[in-house]
């Protein structure tokens, strides 16, 4: 049987403004979002170069859109413009038929995205992290974590906005485990993410957990 291949993303102006029309309902609201873009980001065009296209798509389409639309529908642009497979799921850690058990090879650090509001407290627990042997992004608003490089990992708190986010994920089928707290405020929404994630590579902590309780946690959901 030959293998599918994954249609190729086409570059351009063109391109984009047909995504774009899905994502904001329309040719008009799609043609002034791409001329305020093109305008706020100093660009006389649309790059037609795979890497610069896939940079302005990255860097200054997706920032602006995420206030704009549903995460379905952002998803769905990343889809149409710049691909998603490698961009949700990471490399594995293990090789294809490692032994349950084995420990990943010391050149594939796992990646970790973290997420938290407190400047302080971000600094705390990625330090414990790194010292871990994480890679580790950092960014304070849930939405960030679609524009992250894929990952292994997250640690995201289940606000409403932080619950878009993961159910977003989950949508995609991500690989990555999830480390959230134990909110009472927002309990059921713990639930309902819980109940939609692709795996059963999720851990929850007490929302004053130490860096040191949070680091374990992200070690079980990878390992």
């Amino acid at each position: 049987m030959r293998a599918v291949r994954p249609t190729p993303v086409v570059t351009g102006k063109a391109a984009l403004l047909r995504a774009l029309k899905h994502a904001l309902d329309g040719e008009k609201e799609a043609n002034e979002f791409l001329r305020m873009v093109l305008w706020d980001a100093h660009m006389q065009a649309v790059p037609e170069g795979r890497d610069a296209y896939e940079a302005f798509v990255r860097e200054e389409v997706l920032p602006r859109l995420v206030p704009m639309v549903r995460l379905d529908k952002l998803h769905d642009l990343v889809r149409r413009t710049i691909g998603e497979e490698g961009s949700l799921h990471p490399p594995p850690l293990k090789v294809h038929g490692a032994v349950p058990g084995e420990q990943p090879a010391a050149s594939r650090r796992a990646r970790v995205v973290l997420v938290d509001a407190d400047a302080f407290r971000r600094m705390g627990v990625s330090r414990e992290l790194v010292r871990a042997g994480f890679d580790v992004e950092v960014v304070a608003t849930p939405a960030e974590v679609l524009n992250v490089e894929a990952f292994h990992a997250v640690i995201l708190p289940l606000d409403e906005e932080g619950e878009r986010v993961a159910r977003a994920l989950a949508s995609a089928g991500t690989r990555a485990g999830l480390v959230t707290y134990d909110d009472a405020s927002h309990r059921a929404a713990v639930k309902r993410v819980i109940d939609a994630w692709p795996s059963d590579k999720v851990a929850i902590v007490g929302r004053d957990a130490t860096p040191a309780a949070l680091c374990s946690r992200v070690k079980i959901v990878i390992g």
